[in-house]
């Protein structure tokens, strides 16, 4: 056997192992880098690209920001992900939209998602998200459109603890007759702790309908100087930690994290953000 067809014979089993992952969430719900260095804790974070992870996080925003994101799981271009999303602040709340690419010309699966995140009062945040999914099988194998929601809500219940709650696809959408395929339905409920203004520490546990064990996640946040900022983080899960490094530059923002799988290796990730 050629080395070129080890490669594809390789790629083609990692693809199906994915594709499993994917319908689980995984590849329906991409995480930006500074989510992805804590471990992809992100339900009770606020910030940007809580468009990506819980809409409600995004109510506070002042100006508005752009970002790109791409993510290589287990640095193979065929795994990766490629994100980009737009929020604009207006007088009633926050508007925005995103843009979400897996996979390659034989299997990819796309997200399109128009958000919309209002804060009432200085405690309790709302965010609610519409997506069109669509997944794609290569060589006439067709493709499958879908479009769903997702959920979110956070709460300052002091100064220092946010909770968080989101869900994504509760009503559970048919993917495919066979088999009655369905897109899981995805649950996150968490807590962030602010020891400081520079350091805050973050914790949730993820139901996925696709899969019996509960899911716990964590992560830690240090920022010097509100300039440069460090991460890591833990999973319960097969992603058992990662790191992650940011650093702002008046309007620009970039995040490199990488995650480590048990069994796989690392998930190099990175992110760019505009605020105007």
């Amino acid at each position: 056997m050629s080395e070129s067809t080890k490669q594809t014979v390789l790629i083609l089993t990692l693809l199906s192992l994915f594709h499993l992952s994917c319908l689980a969430g995984d590849g329906f719900l991409p995480t930006a880098s500074r989510h992805a260095g804590m471990g992809r804790s992100s339900v009770a974070v606020t910030g940007f690209w809580s468009c990506q992870a819980n809409q409600a996080g995004l109510a506070l925003l002042e100006k508005t920001a752009a970002g790109i994101s791409y993510e290589s799981r287990f640095t193979l271009n065929q795994l990766s992900t490629k994100t980009a999303a737009v929020t604009v602040p207006t007088g009633v709340g926050v508007i925005g939209g995103t843009f979400s690419y897996f996979g390659y010309p034989l299997y990819n699966e796309m997200k399109i998602g128009l958000l919309f995140a209002r804060a009432f009062g200085n405690y309790l945040r709302i965010g609610i998200q519409l997506d069109y999914l669509r997944t794609v099988l290569g060589d006439n194998y067709g493709s499958k459109n879908n479009f769903t929601f997702e959920l979110g809500i956070q709460s300052d219940v002091t100064e220092q603890l946010t909770l968080g709650a989101w869900v994504f696809n509760p009503v559970r959408i048919k993917l495919a007759d066979y088999d009655d395929e369905r897109i899981p339905a995805v649950f996150r409920f968490g807590l962030s702790w602010h020891f400081s203004k520079d350091f805050f520490a973050t914790v949730e546990a993820e139901k996925n309908t696709a899969f019996r064990p509960i899911i716990i996640r964590g992560g830690l946040e240090y920022s010097l100087k509100d300039r440069f900022f460090f991460r890591t983080g833990f999973s319960s899960g097969q992603e058992i930690f990662s790191m992650g490094f940011g650093f702002q530059l008046k309007m620009l923002r970039f995040d490199i994290s990488a995650v480590m799988h048990q069994s796989l290796g690392f998930s190099p990730q990175a992110s760019l953000t505009f605020l105007f």
